[in-house]
């Protein structure tokens, strides 16, 4: 295997290469972003070592646009002239700023969302991260650490497996102290050399930790847990991808204190496949399964086999992802209205001066 198929290339960047892009020059080192530093990056691959984008890719990229860890990018003289397209890319509405995309990881090939088995398991919070991973295109793995702190993490366990349906769910003690497997023998199946994993999860639930534990040496700093929730503090300040002993490449983000999906109504039925499934036998097409005649979907819920508070929270990400789509768009269109009175007003300016002359 190469250096660049070690780091996650294939055939879906080199054929990129081959097209070619007339605008940069040539010739270009491709090397991917491993580290993410206030648009500062460093690139392992053909070139090592860090980087800065062009001024030209500066002034003419959207936000979005701009490499994140995990991105390839063809680099001259320590600098990013061009960025391949993703095959995947975990996004979120920028904290503060719903109006605008922000790009947390690239290129993922599965993601692990990790959630603590205490007080803090919330299946609700974990139905909404699930609406950014089947929007990004990777698959999800739920992974229910300090099993250890309940009395019984296999029955919590299938709790959750019955209210996500086809997502794995593995239960884990990143400190080792509980019966089932040790976090590498369990997340295993999901380690394959040159696929990049990618953990998501809110402060505190042990993602640093498990990083720790998967590459066999303190790369992060761990906080203590709390005592009254079972709580720890977050440590991770940088994005970063690491390289496993088992060949895997993994992508440790922050945690995410304010989650907005960044999504549109139909990404949420990926993440609620029973209730879009259910829906088909609809009688209505547009059927919103709160009180139409024969809706599958309530008529599931009185026989037990769909939650009520599932479809709940389903209809609240539908609403909420209608919501952002509709600011987006109206943010868009003052965007646009902005320009095109700079524009006038530069015209305006530029017959002044020529009448003058």
């Amino acid at each position: 295997m190469s250096s660049l198929e070690r780091l996650g290339w294939n055939s879906f960047f080199e054929e990129q290469v081959h097209r070619g892009d007339e605008r940069v020059p040539l010739p270009l080192l491709w090397s991917r972003i491993v580290e993410e530093q206030r648009e500062a990056y460093r690139v392992a691959g053909e070139y090592e070592g860090w980087v800065e984008i062009s001024g030209r890719f500066r002034h003419q990229a959207q936000p979005a646009d701009f490499p994140a860890v995990g991105d390839w990018v063809g680099v001259r003289d320590a600098i990013v002239h061009r960025r391949l397209d993703r095959r995947s890319t975990i996004a979120r509405a920028a904290a503060g700023a719903a109006t605008e995309r922000q790009v947390m990881a690239a290129n993922v090939d599965t993601i692990l969302l990790v959630t603590a088995a205490t007080r803090d398991l919330n299946p609700r919070r974990l139905e909404r991260y699930l609406t950014i991973v089947w929007d990004a295109g990777a698959v999800p793995v739920v992974v229910l650490n300090k099993a250890d702190l309940i009395d019984d993490p296999q029955n919590a366990r299938e709790e959750l497996r019955g209210r996500l349906p086809l997502v794995d769910v593995v239960a884990v003690s990143a400190l080792g102290l509980a019966e089932d497997a040790t976090v590498e023998d369990a997340l295993s199946p999901y380690l394959r050399p040159a696929q990049t994993i990618a953990l998501l999860g809110s402060s505190g639930v042990g993602k640093s930790t498990i990083v720790n534990r998967l590459i066999g040496h303190d790369a992060h700093r761990v906080g203590a847990i709390r005592e009254r929730d079972g709580r720890g503090r977050h440590t991770t300040t940088a994005r970063r991808l690491l390289e496993l002993p088992s060949g895997a490449l993994l992508i440790d983000t922050p945690g995410m204190r304010e989650l907005v999906p960044w999504t549109e109504p139909g990404s949420v039925d990926g993440a609620f496949d029973d209730i879009a499934t259910l829906a088909r036998g609809c009688r209505f097409a547009d059927c919103a399964h709160e009180a139409e005649p024969d809706c599958a979907v309530l008529a599931a819920v009185h026989d037990g086999r769909l939650d009520r508070d599932r479809l709940e929270h389903y209809r609240r990400l539908l609403r909420e992802a209608a919501f952002e789509e509709r600011k987006r768009d109206k943010a868009a269109a003052a965007n646009a209205k902005r320009r095109w009175k700079q524009t006038q007003q530069s015209l305006e300016a530029l017959y002044r001066d020529r009448d003058r002359s």
